[in-house]
Order: C-alpha cells, then sequence, then structure tokens
C-alpha cells in the first residue's frame, strides 16, 4: 500500500474549493486503478492550511494521482495554489 500527502496553504476559500472537490477532483482519484481512499483535510489554522492524503495499492496509483493532482491545481488557480509540498511512500503500519 502506498499513500501520498499534499500540502497547501493560502486556502482563501475553502467552501468553494470543497464542493469543487467533489464534484471534478474526487471523481478523478476514483477512475485511478487501486484507489484505496481519499481524504482532504482543513487543517484549522489561519493562512487556510489544507492537507490532503490519498492511498492506493501501489506506487502507481500515488505517482498518477500527484499527477492528477497538480494538473487540476493548475486548472482550478482561483481555488486553491500550488501544493506548499507532495510526498509519497509506502505504508508501514495501519490501524483498523
Amino acid at each position: 500500500m502506498h499513500a501520498t500527502v499534499r500540502q497547501y496553504e493560502g486556502v482563501e476559500n475553502p467552501a468553494d474549493l470543497i464542493r469543487e472537490l467533489q464534484v471534478s477532483f474526487l471523481p478523478l482519484m476514483k477512475s485511478i486503478p487501486g484507489i484505496i481512499d481519499y481524504y482532504f483535510v482543513d487543517v484549522g489554522e489561519a493562512g487556510g492550511r489544507m492537507v490532503s492524503m490519498s492511498v492506493f495499492e501501489t506506487e502507481v496509483g500515488t505517482e498518477e494521482s500527484n499527477k492528477r493532482a497538480a494538473d487540476w491545481v493548475r486548472d482550478h488557480p482561483n481555488l486553491i495554489p500550488t501544493a506548499k509540498s507532495v510526498e509519497a511512500g509506502e505504508v508501514v503500519l495501519r490501524g483498523e
């Protein structure tokens, strides 16, 4: 299992962003083979910090999710800034 975490800062209108994520971004993630789950977290701090996490069966899935996320962000500059950081790796522990 592999995961990727993307951190965004400067989200000015979280409600609009979340609506658009549900409509156009989440379907992109769900169409990637091997998706296990996707999370988008409002960190709740000043500065509009948001964090996303995508979990896939394979590294190929995380790589594709990062590509699609970067393309989506580029196409929606008024909703979300470019990710401040993107990190991906193998999940080495999972609590259920």
